[in-house]
C-alpha cells in the first residue's frame, strides 16, 4: 500500500478507493486518528471497533443511546399521559423542539470557535456558557415587559435576529478573534462577553415568550412544549 501510494499517478483516486481515510491532515481536519470514511460511520458506530480510532462513530453510538433514552423517558410518557392535543398542536411542537436543538447547535459552534480566542477549552466552556446564560436571562427578563400583540411581534423579530446573527457569525467571528488574540487574557474575556451577551439576549426571548403565548391559547400543550424542548436539547 505504501508503494502504491508513492508511485501512483492519481493520488486522489487512490484516496477515494482506499478503505480508510488516509488523506493528509490539515488545520480544518486535524484529527489524524480519525480514519473511518463517512459512508462507513454507521457500520462502525454499532460494531466492536467503534472506540478504537473512530471518534465520530463513538459519538454516533452515544447519540443513538441518548435518542433511545429520550424516546423512552420523555416522549413515551408524553404520548401516554400528555393529554389531548388540540388543533394546531404540531407547529407548536416544531417551534419548541427547534428552540432546543437550535440553542445547542449555536452554543456548541460558539464553544468551538472561542477556544481560539481564549486559549483553552476550560476558558471557552466557562466564559461562553456564562455569557450566553447571562444573556438569555436578561433577554427572558426583558420579554416579561411585553404583552399582547407586542409579545408575538418581539418573538418573531428575535427569531429573525437569531438567524441573522447565526449567519453573520460564520464569517464575522474569525476577524474578531484574529483582532483580539494578541490582547491580554482579561481583555480577551471582555471581548468574549461583549460579543456573546447580546447574542444570549436574543436567544433568551423565544422560549419564555412562546410559553406565555402557548399558555394563553392552548395551556394543555405546556407539558408537550417543555418535553419537546428538553428532548431536542
Amino acid at each position: 500500500d505504501y508503494a502504491r501510494l508513492i508511485t501512483t499517478s492519481d493520488r486522489q483516486r487512490f484516496y477515494d478507493e482506499y478503505p480508510q481515510d488516509i488523506r493528509p491532515r490539515t488545520d480544518n481536519r486535524p484529527f489524524f486518528f480519525h480514519t473511518t470514511k463517512l459512508e462507513h460511520q454507521f457500520q462502525v458506530a454499532f460494531g466492536r471497533s467503534m472506540l478504537f480510532g473512530n471518534g465520530l462513530s463513538a459519538l454516533l453510538t452515544l447519540m443513538g443511546i441518548s435518542g433511545s433514552l429520550v424516546v423512552l423517558f420523555v416522549m413515551l410518557p408524553l404520548i401516554l399521559t400528555g393529554g389531548a392535543r388540540p388543533a394546531g398542536w404540531f407547529p407548536w411542537l416544531v417551534y419548541f423542539g427547534a428552540l432546543g436543538a437550535g440553542f445547542m447547535l449555536i452554543e456548541v459552534a460558539v464553544l468551538q470557535r472561542f477556544v481560539l480566542l481564549l486559549g483553552h477549552p476550560v476558558y471557552s466552556l466557562t466564559v461562553t456558557l456564562f455569557s450566553l446564560l447571562l444573556g438569555t436571562g436578561l433577554g427572558a427578563a426583558w420579554s416579561r415587559r411585553l404583552d399582547g400583540p407586542g409579545l408575538a411581534r418581539a418573538t418573531a423579530i428575535a427569531i429573525v435576529g437569531i438567524a441573522v446573527v447565526a449567519v453573520a457569525f460564520v464569517g464575522g467571528v474569525g476577524p474578531i478573534i484574529s483582532w483580539a488574540v494578541p490582547f491580554s487574557r482579561p481583555a480577551r474575556l471582555a471581548v468574549a462577553l461583549t460579543v456573546l451577551v447580546p447574542v444570549g439576549m436574543l436567544l433568551g426571548i423565544p422560549m419564555p415568550a412562546g410559553i406565555r403565548l402557548l399558555s394563553a391559547r392552548t395551556p394543555q400543550m405546556l407539558t408537550w412544549a417543555w418535553g419537546m424542548n428538553g428532548a431536542l436539547s
